[in-house]
């Protein structure tokens, strides 16, 4: 097992540990946390990963009795918070808020300091931010059917936008385009922000982001698919991919915790539980509607294999496509 897949089973090797470390080990962890949480978020204050972020951390800090304090460090794609918390003592005082890219995505478009598949012990999905298949209104198509019937009518005119290369934007737009058989163009952005400024100016057609939610209930864009396991909430009429026959084409933006490798597993395992209590508070969830998101609790073998899966499947849309961050 990797020390990814570490979970609930990490008591079952501080059993096997020499009998002198036991009581040491044990003391730390019944007394944790004795001190503030440090959450480390490797993006600006006011991003997404950021806003995903800070709903659970007073709620999670009051039920551990300690402050869990959101520290911004952002940079080189997210990945020079995320070495800090690689590199931080698996005390429990340091841990990761992180969107699917960090885990999942950069290691296939950028030289890392670090391994994801090691460098960290996955405690929790937080988070999930329905991705959308949003498109300019002219259009003449309103769902998956009448986009590909266009797209093969009129090869290479659709366009669409991302937050740029190498982007879970990016890949759930090449991944619907292989898995319905049509050619899109795409036009990489510096973030989503200006992808969703020219989409509405009918300068890309689609957009395969959440962004788009907010332009699609005021009716300025209309919701092709959810891109999703189940349908969004909020989009409630907008059929998820799953339901068409096109669940190869999913790619879920999701925001999880992590902690360095070898968090203790009792650590571990308080943390989780408190994660699952503040994710089903309804506060909870109201405070992330209007920015688009949805508390979800994953966590365990269940979350370990999310990760290694959606790892392997985001690598083979990078070496098809030359995906590469810039």
């Amino acid at each position: 097992m990797t020390r990814l897949q570490v979970g609930r089973r990490g008591l079952v090797a501080l059993a096997a540990a020499p009998a002198l470390a036991v009581p040491r080990l044990t003391r730390a962890q019944q007394d944790w946390p004795a001190r503030p949480i440090t959450m480390i978020v490797p993006y600006p204050p006011g991003g997404t990963t950021d806003l995903a972020a800070r709903p659970v951390a007073p709620k999670l800090g009051e039920i551990l009795g300690q402050p869990i304090v959101i520290e911004n460090r952002a940079g080189a794609g997210g990945s020079i918070g995320a070495e800090a918390v690689a590199r931080a003592r698996p005390d429990g005082y340091t841990f990761l808020a992180f969107p699917t890219a960090v885990m999942t995505i950069s290691p296939h478009i950028m030289s890392l300091p670090y391994d994801p598949a090691t460098a960290f012990t996955p405690v929790s999905m937080s988070t999930v931010a329905y991705g959308v298949i949003a498109a300019h209104p002219s259009l003449p198509f309103r769902d998956v059917a009448g986009l590909a019937a266009y797209a093969k009518a009129h090869p290479g005119q659709l366009r669409f936008g991302s937050a740029g290369n190498g982007t879970i934007t990016q890949l759930s737009g090449e991944m619907f385009a292989a898995a319905t058989g049509i050619r899109l163009e795409h036009v990489p952005y510096r973030g989503s922000a200006p992808s969703l400024t020219d989409l509405l100016a009918g300068r890309v057609q689609l957009l395969f982001d959440p962004v788009a939610l907010p332009a699609i209930q005021e009716g300025r864009l209309v919701a092709i698919a959810t891109i999703a396991e189940t349908r969004n909430p909020q989009l409630p009429t907008i059929p998820a991919l799953r339901e068409l026959g096109l669940r190869q084409a999913e790619a879920l933006p999701w925001f999880g915790i992590a902690g360095p490798a070898g968090l203790p597993g009792a650590i571990l395992d308080r943390l989780t539980a408190a994660l699952e209590t503040v994710l089903a508070i309804p506060e909870a969830a109201l405070a992330m509607a209007p920015m688009g998101l949805t508390p979800r609790f994953e966590a365990g073998e269940a979350f370990a294999s999310r990760i290694h899966r959606e790892r392997e499947m985001y690598g083979a849309v990078v070496r098809r496509i030359g995906a590469a961050a810039r």
